[in-house]
């Protein structure tokens, strides 16, 4: 459920050219995938955040090209680093997961906060659901409703129906 969530997350930050080498990449041309990468390593090496974050998926993920997590994992920092939301969504999840990390709850929620502050829903629904649990932080249901309430505010129907849930309870 967890790669799932990510995987869509991640897929709003590709860009067309992603998609359409996405495409040529399933129809078998291994020319095609390596020049993805090439493509993807020069523009993240000349500072394209969403070239990193792009790229980490791929490797993250493993579909097109060998998984390394340590590889995913260094480029879904600069690219969080850099300001992308989606990295830091990302690093949020591996980190809660412990996927090919040890698993932190501290770094995961440092990482759903940078997310959250740069306005991705889904890590500002995530930290949300953690100061509802406890988990890894100290309870604070009027903290998750203020979450709750800048990710719906963002569009995200989850968030939203976490904020009413809430709001029902009396908090």
């Amino acid at each position: 459920m967890i790669k799932i969530i990510m995987s869509i997350g991640l897929l709003f930050s590709i860009n067309l050219f992603a998609t359409a080498a996405h495409e040529h990449a399933h129809h078998g041309k291994k020319q095609d995938i390596q020049e993805t990468i090439k493509t993807y390593t020069k523009a993240c090496d000349a500072g394209e955040m969403n070239s990193c974050n792009n790229l980490a998926f791929l490797y993250d993920v493993g579909d097109l090209v060998k998984q390394d997590k340590s590889k995913a994992i260094k480029l879904y920092t600069k690219a969080c680093n850099g300001g992308n939301k989606y990295a830091c969504d990302a690093l949020g999840i591996i980190y809660a997961k412990g996927d090919g990390v040890k698993q932190d709850k501290s770094k995961a929620i440092k990482f759903y906060t940078k997310g959250c502050d740069a306005k991705n829903n889904n890590s500002c629904n995530t930290l949300g659901i953690i100061y509802i649990k406890g988990d890894g932080v100290k309870q604070n249901k009027a903290k998750a409703r203020e979450l709750f309430g800048k990710a719906c505010d963002g569009g995200s129907m989850g968030a939203c129906k976490n904020y009413e849930r809430l709001k029902k309870a009396g908090i």
